[in-house]
């Protein structure tokens, strides 16, 4: 879903301008293991920031992955990448 924000446009009359939703992601997406940029997850590692799997899920990597079922939008994707 899309955040919206209210804006002045200078004549008074207010504007609504759509923003994507960056804010971390909860339920199903935490029970799979996701695909990630290599580079991204080393960085994260190193930084603590945030990486952004396939799919769109936006999180820090705390858990090893190796242990949860590969997310199928995430396998979908990266098998249209191969093709």
């Amino acid at each position: 879903m899309a955040a919206q924000t209210v804006a002045s446009s200078g004549s008074g009359v207010p504007e609504v301008i759509e923003r994507p939703d960056t804010r971390e992601t909860e339920g199903d997406h935490d029970r799979f293991s996701h695909y990630v940029n290599k580079t991204a997850l080393t960085r994260s590692a190193v930084s603590g920031e945030a990486v952004v799997a396939l799919c769109g899920k936006k999180w820090v990597p705390t858990r090893d992955g190796e242990r949860f079922p590969v997310c199928p939008a995430c396998r979908e994707i990266y098998a249209g990448l191969r093709s």
